[in-house]
């Protein structure tokens, strides 16, 4: 029941915006429609039909009056009655005709006659003239049998139509009406995740942590400094030190489906994280064709992963082992020069080399590694067969099934681990416990604790331990990564 009613809070945040647009469009272009139209006026003429019979009851009379009321409404728009009236308005029947409604009201001996105009006079006119030669047309064609007496119309002080205001009503009525038959159809063709739980349906994959969606202005703090996203982090950060202990390994490869859906923030920042508990920890930039870490950290990026391939190896070794940060256990290896033809070098002799040699590094205890989203290029595909384990990056927000499920299968081919998802930017409700939890835990005064540095840290990366308490988190915008 919660699941569902999550669901339509989601879609009603989602579409709120295309109920309002066809409300509002549709209301008021009907509105402005009905206020550019030329008012038409109905003035209203009542016959009353009654048989002047001696010797009869007035039941039967009633009766009679009854029975005579259809015939007498079809007379009353024959052209013998109408001609007259036409004539001296110099118009035609068919045009009078046109102006007319004739009504037998039930179970009365009255016949309503309507005439509608855009002049009100003139329909008061109209109406009161076709009735009295009604009348006339009666008494001398039926010879006072039945009487015919005429309750004339009074010009109308207000258009009969349009009204804009009720038609504005309606015209909302309709916009609310096409916008839900809007959502309907675009829900039903919606190719986006529901929910975490539909994660494990169609990927067989855990998510190890879930990472709302975040305003423009959570986006340009720190990490530390938004809750949700520093506490999706260090969820995933423990995930993965649980899923090291049940299978070991070092080396883990940070990927998505599609290019900006947040890989490389997830990357720097769950690096930093696990630096900040104590882990030694490598962040490298894999990405060979558009890297941002060097951005991130404000490194220089001339020497990087690429002078494994353009230097010799007694050369590249030292600068394999990257650049010191501000947090004291974390470096980063940035790509260094960008080379014209990635996966020729990522299928090298070269590049079996330099992942023997990450492998086997005994000065860190994780390896991350912020690949190319997996579709779009190959090189995702061929780093995979190298790399332990892997995290995959989804952005809940707009990735659809399809393209996850072929990251899946192509993830399948290759050697490595898949761990489990990192579900980003997700727009489902059910963060307010969080947010809330967070917000009171940040207003508890709190004392700095600094965490030990491992003893076997190069001496490159031992620094001040205070430092770690100050360490400035990449900024979470990551120019569409």
């Amino acid at each position: 029941m919660q699941s569902s009613l999550s669901r339509y809070t989601l879609i009603a945040k989602r579409w709120v915006w295309l109920v309002i647009l066809g409300v509002v469009i549709c209301g008021g272009t009907t509105y402005g429609v009905s206020k550019l139209l030329h008012p038409v006026y109905k003035a209203t003429t009542l016959l009353v039909l009654s048989t002047g019979s001696s010797g009869t009851s007035p039941y039967e009379n009633t009766t009679a009056s009854l029975s005579l009321l259809p015939t007498y409404a079809n007379l009353l728009q024959s052209p013998r009655v109408l001609e007259p009236v036409a004539s001296r308005h110099q118009m035609t029947v068919t045009q009078l005709l046109s102006m007319m409604k004739v009504t037998p009201q039930s179970n009365t001996e009255i016949i309503q006659l309507d005439v509608s105009s855009s002049d009100p006079q003139s329909a008061a006119q109209l109406a009161n003239e076709v009735g009295q030669s009604f009348s006339q047309f009666v008494n001398a064609q039926m010879g006072g049998a039945v009487q015919i007496q005429v309750i004339t119309a009074m010009p109308p002080t207000t258009p009969d139509h349009p009204k804009p205001t009720e038609n504005a009503v309606f015209g909302m009525l309709a916009g609310l009406g096409l916008s839900l038959a809007l959502i309907v159809l675009f829900e039903w063709i919606d190719d986006r995740l529901n929910g975490p739980e539909e994660v494990r349906k169609l990927l067989n994959l855990d998510p190890l942590t879930v990472i709302p969606e975040l305003s423009a202005r959570q986006r340009a703090r720190n990490a530390e400094e938004t809750p949700a996203l520093a506490e999706g982090c260090r969820i995933l950060c423990a995930n993965l030190n649980m899923a090291q202990v049940a299978h070991p390994f070092k080396m883990v490869m940070i990927t998505s489906a599609l290019a900006s859906e947040g890989k490389s923030t997830i990357a720097a920042n769950i690096a930093s994280f696990l630096a900040m508990s104590g882990k030694r920890v490598l962040l490298v930039d894999a990405d060979l064709r558009h890297p941002v870490l060097d951005q991130h950290f404000q490194l220089d990026n001339h020497k990087g992963l690429s002078s494994a391939f353009l230097e010799s190896w007694s050369q590249a070794q030292a600068d394999l082992e990257g650049q010191s940060t501000e947090i004291p256990s974390l470096r980063v290896l940035t790509t260094g020069v960008l080379p014209s033809n990635p996966p020729e070098l990522w299928q090298s002799h070269l590049a079996h080399q330099l992942f023997n040699h990450l492998r086997n590094t005994q000065q860190f205890d994780y390896i991350i590694f912020d690949t190319p989203p997996l579709l779009p290029v190959a090189d995702t595909q061929i780093l995979a067969s190298y790399i332990q384990a892997t995290v995959l990056v989804v952005d809940a927000s707009k990735t659809s099934r399809k393209m996850l499920q072929q990251a899946r299968q192509i993830l399948n081919r290759t050697s490595t681990r898949v761990i489990g998802i990192a579900l980003n930017k997700s727009p489902w409700p059910g963060f307010s416990n969080l947010q809330d939890y967070m917000s009171d835990v940040l207003q508890r005064p709190r004392a700095d604790i600094a965490v030990s540095t491992p003893s076997s840290t190069p001496q490159t990366m031992h620094r001040a331990i205070e430092a770690a308490n100050t360490a400035i988190i990449p900024s979470t915008h990551n120019n569409g990564k």
